[in-house]
């Protein structure tokens, strides 16, 4: 209320109202309240369940849209209600559904925050976007809307998401500032909200239709060893025989397969899966993963070159029969039959080598590794003889359960395929063997069809689908227009989550190549470069709202659906790194030496300041801020579990990147003050070093005097880092990262220390 000595016209002059914490002037009173409930965190409007707000249009429009009633007409009905008394049960006492594209029916994210919106359409928006718990954060983490709202009066304190709608500026995108919104999950008020109440609702819904989701306990008998054993003896490797595993062994490496790689790269039919049925060199390539995820190396190198032999005998007794039956047929083409038969003996070599380059490209022996290199070819060209290309003539509207799972699993493998020999690009600056161009295949289903494990209940998700996924290159078309037609995405179904992981390694295999295309020979001033960067920037923005679209996401890599969508977002901050920094260039892990790795790192040049820098520093710091919460020593011991191999290959560049930022914005010190970004950064990555460094039993370095020096946050981030990937035994090449980048690390110190010590 305005005091009743101010005349109208004496009010709209000034702003006698002043916030006791960032000194803005505010005309009235419930603004400044308003307002101050930013730096308080303060929410005293509550909802009955449970969610609370710091502003009451807010819990109007949270009753609104979570907790009206809506009429059967509007219903969408649910894949995994038991019966339609349920479903009708569902709709009048759960959660309102209004998205009809949505296969959980949640609100529409276009008014329930999508980061399509501007921020003052977005209303609440969660105060932290980290991916953990906001019951606690860093001192000053930073409110990530009001970083990406370029607020003049950013302060060192933890802001509330309710921003004052009135008083704020919207959100203008330049040019240099085209951020994209760090994942978030669908629930927009906190994880007591409504939408994680209707989650685990239709969680337990779906567990009382399919039963729990479980990864089967295979039990490997004498007969099945035996049988590996006759195909090994076919194979002319009878050498390894008398020192092959026994059926406890091929039991627990087997199931090591299943609990430590499947949930990466789910390629295998886990409802209908049987040994009886798995060729032997496809068991054999699977123990071996399998023994490396129980942490057996030596066991797991001998059933690598097992099946490698036998994949060869096949191979080779396969192409024989093709040349007999060209030469007695006159080189006519195979009849249908035979074109079936051979087109499954190709797509089980493919799956084979698939496996066995997953096992050899992390190794550190030189004569595995060059396997893994040496198969890369080989796949390549079983994936193509198999074809990339589906027509519509091959996908029936209505297939039979058993023919969906070999198309399925087909194109699963012929997408993960493609993913692996990408990772390849990205690891080891190694040209792209398979072109996202290459694949006009239909984008993989969502888990919930996955994993039915009968008919019934197959065709009970299938058909409550409504849409299948998009083509491929159909849905990167939408992510490269959807910046300018956002109406093309919300009209298409939403994207699984192997789709979206496999959209992004598009993506990034697209920065890769527009690197390598536009050098200093043919772009000199980089102008079509940056047009290619910036057109890529706007199709990873969608890219995240897409993937907060998808009921399947989600930050927690211990999540029903599995990791990929955490992986995902990784890749995700990994391709704002690339955009800003060509780190490929400079082939860090060609030598898989730690000191070489370390004097590649020296050798990169200093990042030049700059806005453009903001999106990368901003995915790489929130990537380090998750294991810090969790627990420096925890997550280096035991992210094997839940994170992939990718997540470590990430998180050397984010190291390397954030580590160039950091000692540029040192330099930057001695000539001028921080910017209000640099110093909420610098802030954030403070009490993020501090949090790590301290985490364990003993602090894992000793602490400066100058501990606010950004040349002390260099080292420590690569140090965090180094400690998070070395502590992963379980694969050769992360233990060599690690040592690298504390070689690195070490390094920089002295030379920053000498410096000083001159001056």
């Amino acid at each position: 209320m305005e005091s009743p000595c101010e005349t109208p016209k004496s009010a709209d002059k000034r702003k006698p109202r002043t916030c006791p914490h960032c000194k803005r002037h505010f005309r009235r009173h419930e603004h400044l309240q308003r307002h101050i409930r930013i730096h308080t965190n303060e929410k005293p409007y509550k909802c009955l369940c449970g969610a609370s707000f710091g502003r009451r249009d807010l819990l109007k429009r949270h009753e609104d849209i979570g907790h009206s009633p809506i009429t059967p007409s509007t219903q969408e009905p649910s894949p995994v209600t038991v019966n339609d008394s349920q479903l009708q049960s569902q709709g009048n006492e759960g959660p309102a559904i209004h998205d009809p594209g949505s296969f959980w029916g949640l609100p529409n994210l276009q008014s329930e925050g999508a980061p399509t919106g501007t921020i003052h359409q977005q209303g609440n928006f969660p105060s932290q976007n980290m991916g953990l718990s906001t019951e606690w954060v860093l001192p000053t983490e930073p409110s990530i809307v009001q970083i990406f709202a370029g607020e003049s009066n950013l302060n060192t304190v933890n802001c509330s998401s309710s921003t004052d709608v009135s008083q704020e500026r919207p959100y203008q995108q330049s040019h240099d500032q085209s951020l994209s919104q760090l994942p978030i999950e669908r629930d927009s008020v906190g994880k007591s909200s409504r939408v994680k109440l209707i989650l685990t609702k239709l969680t337990l819904n779906y567990i009382a239709e399919f039963g729990v989701l479980t990864l089967p306990i295979l039990r490997v008998t004498e007969d099945h060893r035996n049988r590996l054993l006759r195909a090994l003896g076919n194979s002319q490797t009878a050498m390894f025989q008398s020192s092959f595993p026994s059926c406890h062994s091929l039991t627990r490496f087997v199931n090591g397969f299943f609990d430590g790689f499947y949930p990466h790269i789910p390629v295998v039919h886990l409802p209908t899966f049987q040994l009886e049925e798995t060729e032997p060199e496809i068991i054999l390539s699977m123990a071996a993963l399998g023994a490396q995820y129980r942490h057996e190396h030596r066991k797991a190198v001998l059933l690598f070159y097992a099946a490698k032999s036998t994949l060869q005998q096949n191979t080779h007794d396969r192409e024989r029969r093709e040349m007999d039956r060209r030469v007695s047929s006159g080189g006519g083409y195979p009849d249908d039959q035979q074109g079936t038969m051979q087109y499954k003996e190709v797509m089980r070599e493919a799956r084979c080598a698939l496996y066995l380059i997953a096992f050899a490209t992390w190794q550190s022996e030189p004569d595995i590794v060059r396997e893994a290199f040496n198969l890369q070819s080989f796949l390549a060209r079983c994936v193509r003889e198999c074809s990339l290309v589906e027509t519509h003539e091959s996908q029936q509207e209505t297939p039979n359960w058993h023919l969906w799972i070999q198309q399925e699993s087909d194109r699963r493998l012929k997408f993960f395929s493609y993913s692996i020999l990408n990772l390849h690009g990205i690891a080891f600056s190694t040209p792209p063997v398979i072109l996202i161009d290459e694949l006009q295949l239909r984008l993989p289903c969502s888990c919930f069809e996955w994993i039915a494990p009968s008919p019934e209940k197959w065709a009970k998700v299938y058909k409550s689908g409504n849409a299948q996924q998009m083509q491929v290159q159909d849905a990167l078309s939408h992510l490269m227009k959807g910046s300018n037609e956002p109406h093309l995405l919300n009209s298409q179904p939403v994207p699984s989550p192997i789709a979206n992981y496999l959209l992004l390694h598009a993506l990034i295999q697209r920065i890769m190549l527009s690197q390598q295309a536009f050098g200093p020979y043919t772009d000199e001033d980089q102008h079509l470069l940056n047009r290619q960067k910036e057109c890529i920037r706007n199709a990873l923005h969608v890219w995240t709202s897409q993937w907060q679209r998808a009921p399947e996401s989600s930050l927690d890599p211990r999540n029903p659906n599995g990791p990929v969508t955490f992986t995902s977002t990784a890749l995700l901050g990994l391709a704002y790194v690339r955009l800003a920094l060509n780190i490929g260039s400079y082939k860090i892990l060609g030598t898989r030496n730690p000191q070489e790795i370390a004097n590649r790192l020296l050798e990169m040049p200093k990042l030049p300041a700059g806005p453009h820098l903001l999106p990368a520093i901003l995915h790489a710091t929130h990537a380090l801020s998750i294991p810090v919460k969790l627990g420096v020593n925890y997550v280096a011991r035991s992210h094997a579990f839940v994170w992939s191999i990718q997540h470590s290959i990430c998180g050397l560049e984010f190291a390397i990147f954030l580590s160039k930022w950091l000692f540029c914005i040192s330099n930057c010190q001695k000539t001028r003050p921080l910017t209000e970004h640099e110093t909420r950064l610098t802030s954030w990555i403070s009490d993020i070093v501090e949090e790590g460094r301290t985490s364990g039993d003993e602090d894992l370095w000793s602490r400066p005097t100058l501990s606010c020096n950004c040349a002390y946050l260099a080292f420590a981030v690569v140090k965090l880092w180094a400690r998070l990937i070395r502590g992963n035994e379980q694969w050769a090449i992360l233990k060599i990262i690690g040592q690298g980048l504390d070689i690195y690390a070490n390094t920089c110190e002295e030379i920053f220390v000498n410096s000083l010590v001159n001056e």
